[in-house]
């Protein structure tokens, strides 16, 4: 049985994990405390509390929401891309020792539904595990496909591309982390969050803003253990592992986005679920890595998924979090695909 933990996300015409789609939406007028910091325009140094007098400053505020509108960017074009993709699994014993490994490869690319094109989500074809070629691979993802329009409906649909995908992951299931880039970003969320900017840095020589965010209430479109929303709306469901002491304790996000300073685009997140307790725990923790592509996007590199397990220290009444399993994304080159994936009835 398949253990999922589904990071995935749908703007506001979607209800599915799986299933991403985008209407425009008026951006969120920031909070008072959202337009107290303000930095230079790229090619300035330092942090400046108070205004340039020769550049123009960015707000925090801003910040976000031109980063929001890169996201929507993104999530367009990526439709169109296709790439191989290598999952590594590891799972580790309770000292956090290595104790099983195996690798899934497949050829990974987007799919819209034809009876709702404003649905995609993420088709893999797998073709090796552990190295080992997988014996007519091609011949049944085209049997697959053709037997798709036969679901009852599109979520029937999208459900069943999601479990051919990963028939071969034994432990977690994990889907939906390529499509939507910084969920946090978007107008049904950010209300939820606090947002702080902690510095610029070089990286990977761009000059990039690193904003920290921290979830300060639930709300029904972030589901940790509990079940999926069906409000619309950005929404992302997850599920972790955790003490009987600790149940009711709250499970909030936090995490930081690398923003490239002249365009917006996110480099880096670094997102993890957390036990609020005394000293919070983190129990997940998602890094999502980008890359230039000729698609004027950056595009999915490298994204690491650890699960921690949670156990109490002995002899005291804390808590810790030891490393249980690890998943490793890795991305060939993107490209665009050549052909349309299109399915047609025989009479």
């Amino acid at each position: 049985m398949i253990k999922k933990f589904i990071c995935a996300a749908a703007l506001t015409v979607s209800v599915n994990l799986c299933a991403f789609a985008q209407t425009a939406s008026p951006t969120p007028q920031p909070s008072p405390s959202q337009m107290e910091t303000t930095i230079s325009q790229p090619g300035q140094t330092g942090l400046p509390r108070q205004p340039s007098p020769t550049l123009p400053l960015v707000t925090l505020a801003t910040i976000l929401d031109e980063a929001e509108k890169q996201v929507a960017v993104y999530q367009e074009t990526f439709k169109d891309l296709l790439a191989i993709e290598t999952k590594t699994f590891e799972e580790y014993d309770k000292n956090g020792e290595l104790e099983d490994e195996a690798v899934v490869e497949s050829n990974f690319f987007v799919y819209q539904p034809a009876r709702d094109a404003q649905q995609t989500t993420e088709l893999r074809n797998v073709i090796k595990v552990d190295g080992k070629l997988i014996p007519n691979s091609q011949e049944r993802a085209d049997r697959f496909l053709t037997e798709l329009p036969k679901a009852k409906t599109v979520e029937k649909e999208l459900k069943e591309i999601e479990e051919e995908g990963l028939r071969y992951d034994k432990t977690y299931g994990i889907s939906g982390l390529t499509l939507f880039e910084a969920i946090v970003l978007a107008n049904n969320l950010r209300p939820v969050f606090d947002f702080k900017l902690l510095g610029e840095e070089n990286f990977q020589g761009r000059k990039v803003y690193i904003v920290g965010y921290q979830q300060t209430k639930k709300s029904p479109f972030i589901a940790i253990n509990e079940k999926e929303s069906k409000e619309r709306g950005v929404k992302t469901t997850t599920e972790i592992s955790v003490p009987g002491a600790l149940k009711k304790s709250d499970k909030f996000l936090r995490g930081k986005l690398w923003i490239d300073a002249q365009n917006f685009q996110v480099w880096r997140e670094e997102r993890q679920v957390t036990l609020q307790i005394a000293e919070p725990i983190v129990a997940q923790e998602t890094i999502f890595e980008y890359a230039p592509s000729e698609f004027e996007i950056l595009v999915p590199k490298k994204i690491t998924f650890r699960d921690n397990r949670i156990k109490k220290i002995s002899k005291s009444d804390e808590y810790g979090a030891v490393k249980k399993a690890v998943v490793v994304f890795d991305y060939s080159k993107f490209r665009k695909t050549n052909v349309d994936v299109k399915i047609i009835d025989e009479p």
